[in-house]
């Protein structure tokens, strides 16, 4: 069994051997120059040739001892099948090619790269695995700081698009609607994992900033580090337009009016359908609720977020602070320079006495005092006392905070009613022998709105608890007309009191 699924299971051994380094820098380069653009097929010699190239350029890349020297001769691999040097060989070129060979060789066998035969044409091809794993890794080698680059105000033009759809759509809408959720949601995942790099960032240059070994590494990593690379460039990038919090609202408001939209709904998850990310309507639904609820979770975390990134930030400016303060405090500061100044005044003095009785200010002096006498010594163990029996207190209860519990759990039940109220609610709303439609509801006061939020969610067949089931039926009718109230806009629904059994009495 593989560990990667698209990995071979001794991918990551190479960079345990010999000439790790090597590896490593040949796989980046590799992949740079054959296989991150363009449809590229290069020849098992060219690969070669490029591992040669970079061996001659970074003769520190091979392990100590196996120095090749400086000035090796040139390569010529193209339209032949074997190497050749362009100037005269020697020992050091022949084993760099060794090298070079050895370490192709090795990235075949750990499956990095795969040779194909076109006939009596041998080819070489980054496999899937191994290219979406060297894409991450070329990124980070290239450039780790993140960016936002309007990532919010992309998300906000997107679900906008999907918002202004209408039941009567055309196709080509609702597909570029559909694509724009996906869209908007890739993004929100994007711009949460931009958030989580910088929270990493702060804490590698505190990391940083902790194991520095002298004043000066620790300076040069507050304006090297945090000043120039990160706050430069990623906070810089937060307090603009595109600043999350000027359309983190807006954000949430339109994800949940799509969200709440039955019509909106369905035209999104036709578009799934229509191209291809779903097989069924059902399903496109699902993935449409999922995204929406995806983007949701991103803008309504990110202030907390933010506020980690905040904090980061204080500590390390107060860490700053504090190192500038106490820096002249050091053996370099201006109290070593002022005291070698005083010594070199004196031994002037003693050289010339006329400038002695001249020299002298009268000032009040301060008392001195050792740092050290009896008092200061860590005072002996007392022995142990032994326990006495006394009463217990009565347990003395903050009646404020009594009544906040009993405050809180009023409200926790009236927020969140139980079957009971519910049921009560519809016999009192829902009469003998009528279909009770849900855009005919008049929702008067808050406890009305609970129980009819409650309740509609109950129209999918089992999410209708037990005891309600056997008094009433709740059948969905969103295709209908909607409820559309000060209180809130839902699809419609239908409520039906159950016939009685015979000798039954109706709790109504």
């Amino acid at each position: 069994m593989a560990l990667f699924r698209y990995l071979s299971d001794d991918a990551f051994l190479i960079f345990s051997r010999k000439f790790r380094f090597l590896y490593e820098a040949a796989l980046l380069d590799t992949y740079e120059r054959f296989f991150s653009r363009g449809a590229s097929f290069p020849t098992p010699q060219e690969v070669v040739h490029a591992i040669y190239d970079l061996i001659k350029r970074m003769p520190e890349l091979l392990a100590e001892g196996d120095d090749v020297g400086e000035g090796l001769p040139d390569l010529v691999s193209k339209r032949r099948r074997r190497l050749k040097f362009a100037g005269e060989a020697n020992e050091a070129a022949e084993a760099a090619l060794r090298v070079a060979s050895i370490a192709y060789q090795k990235l075949l066998q750990t499956g990095w790269l795969e040779e194909e035969e076109y006939g009596l044409r041998v080819t070489v091809d980054m496999p899937m695995g191994a290219s979406l794993v060297m894409q991450l890794l070329s990124s980070l080698k290239s450039d780790v700081s993140q960016r936002f680059g309007g990532v919010v105000v992309n998300v906000k033009q997107s679900l906008e698009l999907a918002a202004k759809l209408q039941p009567g759509s055309s196709v080509k809408e609702a597909v570029d609607a559909a694509y724009a959720v996906v869209q908007a949601r890739d993004q929100a995942t994007a711009f949460l994992k931009t958030l989580r790099a910088i929270l990493s960032d702060l804490r590698r240059i505190r990391r940083t900033i902790m194991e520095s070994r002298s004043m000066r590494e620790r300076v040069d990593a507050y304006f090297q580090e945090f000043i120039g690379e990160l706050v430069l460039k990623d906070f810089q990038a937060i307090h603009t337009f595109n600043h999350p919090f000027r359309f983190k609202d807006h954000i949430l408001d339109l994800a949940r009016d799509i969200s709440l939209d039955p019509g909106t709904m369905r035209t999104i998850a036709s578009g799934y359908v229509e191209n291809g990310m779903a097989d069924t309507l059902e399903n496109g639904l699902r993935m449409a609720e999922t995204d929406l609820l995806s983007i949701q979770e991103v803008f309504d975390g990110i202030g907390e977020m933010f506020d980690r990134i905040a904090v980061f930030r204080r500590q390390l400016e107060q860490r700053l602070r504090n190192t500038v303060k106490y820096a002249e405090q050091g053996s370099g500061g201006i109290s070593s320079r002022a005291s070698q100044l005083v010594r070199r005044l004196h031994k002037v003095m003693d050289q010339r006495p006329a400038l002695s009785e001249f020299a002298w200010v009268p000032l009040p002096v301060e008392p001195m005092h050792t740092p050290w006498s009896e008092r200061h010594f860590a005072q002996p163990r007392q022995s142990r006392k032994a326990l006495e029996s006394m009463a217990v207190p009565p347990k003395l209860v903050d009646p404020l905070l009594a009544l906040r519990k009993r405050l809180k759990k009023e409200y926790m039940e009236r927020i969140v009613p139980d079957e009971r109220r519910l049921l009560q609610w519809l016999h009192e709303n829902v009469p003998l022998a009528v279909t009770k439609e849900a855009r005919f509801f008049k929702i008067e006061d808050v406890d009305s709105f609970i129980a009819f939020d409650a309740i509609r969610r109950f129209t999918k067949p089992g999410d209708i608890p037990p005891s309600i089931a056997v008094a009433f039926e709740i059948v969905d009718d969103s295709d209908g007309p909607q409820h559309d109230s000060d209180w809130i806009r839902c699809g419609n629904f239908l409520i039906r009191r159950r016939p009685v059994p015979a000798g039954g009495v109706d709790a109504g």
